[in-house]
């Protein structure tokens, strides 16, 4: 994996981003687990020839920044950073939360406000139990899962003026538990689908943003109704008012996905 910057960030950003792990035979992360099984065999496979740019790891970054600062401050009865491994058919799972504290696994997330719109994202919720589940296999209760998240983006006018708006740019999720039987059997089909022969990624994994159809009146900016499909928008659409096709698109194939120019499937379309 190289990284390259095209745009000339500084070096000191440059050698902090520096630092890819190559994907080793026999031992998956927390993070590669809950990931698409066929990015992780692409990145493996191609490991030599991929290349991200540093200008798009600019948020990893200031990621990494908040964890450094608040492992500073963790409370000193906590364990903060450490790395956990657990072994199941001869496969390593290996992974490093960033806070256990009396029973409760925190993980910092510095994140958009539209996140914290969105809920608890499915992969926060799969990420933190399966910690959990490695918690408990080396011997730690695990009473609690929670995200503590900085909204990057948020804006202090909009606080005032909209409902449902975060009131600071800090929220902390309560993630629910998952029994350890029920992580143990995800686990175990994540590593099926890992060690297999590739398949092609889901639309979750795609990131898949599907067609819609706008109505909108003419001259207007903005639309008055969005649709998932043409039927529902010409039935609601009058005179004055026109339907524009939104095309959908699989986002993280086309803007963030690294193995994209080695995908068999993106080839083929």
């Amino acid at each position: 994996m190289n990284l390259t910057n095209h745009y000339g960030l500084p070096d000191a950003m440059i050698n902090v981003m520096n630092s890819f792990h190559r994907p080793v035979e026999g031992r998956i992360s927390v993070t590669e687990l809950i990931g698409a099984p066929l990015v992780r065999q692409l990145r493996m496979g191609h490991w030599d020839e991929l290349e991200e740019d540093a200008s798009d790891r600019l948020w990893a970054l200031l990621g990494q920044s908040v964890h450094y600062a608040l492992e500073k401050g963790a409370p000193p009865d906590s364990l903060e950073e450490e790395r956990l491994e657990i072994k199941i058919n001869d496969i390593t799972v290996s992974g490093r939360s960033d806070l256990w504290h009396n029973g409760v696994i925190e993980d910092y997330k510095v994140t958009s406000v539209y996140a914290f719109l969105l809920g608890d994202k499915p992969e926060w919720e799969r990420q933190l139990n399966v910690y959990g589940y490695m918690w408990a296999m080396n011997g730690f209760d695990v009473t609690g899962l929670k995200i503590r998240a900085i909204l990057r983006d948020w804006v202090k006018s909009k606080a005032r003026l909209n409902d449902g708006y975060p009131n600071i740019p800090f929220h902390t999720i309560d993630v629910p538990l998952w029994s350890m039987v029920e992580t143990e059997n995800y686990i175990h089909e994540r590593l099926r689908l890992h060690f297999a022969p590739p398949l092609e990624c889901t639309p979750e994994e795609k990131w898949t943003r599907p067609t819609t159809y706008a109505v909108v009146k003419k001259g207007a900016k903005k639309a008055s109704r969005v649709f998932d499909t043409k039927e529902k928008a010409e039935a609601y659409a009058k005179g004055g008012y026109e339907i524009v096709e939104r095309p959908g698109m699989d986002v993280r194939c086309e803007e963030y996905c690294q193995v994209r120019a080695f995908c068999p499937y993106r080839r083929k379309e």
